[in-house]
């Protein structure tokens, strides 16, 4: 199925590729027999692909930001003053704005990946699990139900458990863009 996909990729990716001897002259209108000539599957796959890509790119974008945002408040031990109390909630929101990105992305891919690329969807229901973990980890950090029965630390290896989720969580993506012939790799200027 993969090598299906891969080989429709690379027709539409010829398709769309002027040939080299058919140049226009300037003020001339290319011909838009190549785009006739492809197909409305290969174009629906084209399409597919495309939007996988900027899926996974977002997702990707926010799973890292979650992981910043966790690590400043991995960083916030210790003492607490003002300055760390309003940090420290300004991190927890934005952690949890990242990661219900993250949701809202993946609920996007896994709709079309379902029909498109079923090789993805146990990777991406394996990173939907793990977020919906991680949130509910977050949210039990705002409201401890035993403070003093955790100790000081207990916060702190949540947070690291929280992270090392994240990290898993961005390898089960790698593996469903993988899937869905993808690179999960960010484009750089």
């Amino acid at each position: 199925m993969t090598a299906m996909a891969a080989g429709l990729l690379l027709a539409a990716a010829a398709a769309q590729a002027p040939e080299k001897g058919a140049a226009t002259a300037p003020g001339e209108q290319q011909s838009a027999t190549p785009a006739a000539a492809q197909g409305p599957r290969e174009r629906a796959l084209a399409q597919a692909t495309d939007q996988a890509k900027k899926d996974v790119d977002f997702a990707s974008i926010h799973l890292h930001a979650a992981k910043l945002y966790l690590t400043g408040l991995y960083g916030l031990d210790g003492r607490p003053s003002t300055w760390d109390r309003e940090h420290g909630v300004a991190l927890f929101t934005h952690a949890q704005d990242a990661l219900a990105d993250v949701q809202r992305q993946l609920a996007e891919l896994q709709g079309f990946a379902r029909t498109t690329w079923p090789d993805s969807q146990a990777p991406l229901s394996r990173v939907r699990t793990q977020l919906d973990a991680v949130e509910k980890r977050l949210r039990s950090l705002s409201v401890p139900l035993h403070p003093s029965a955790d100790g000081p630390d207990a916060g702190q290896s949540a947070i690291k458990d929280m992270y090392d989720a994240l990290d898993s969580a961005q390898g089960d993506l790698d593996k469903a863009a993988k899937a869905m012939g993808v690179s999960a790799k960010l484009r750089t200027p």
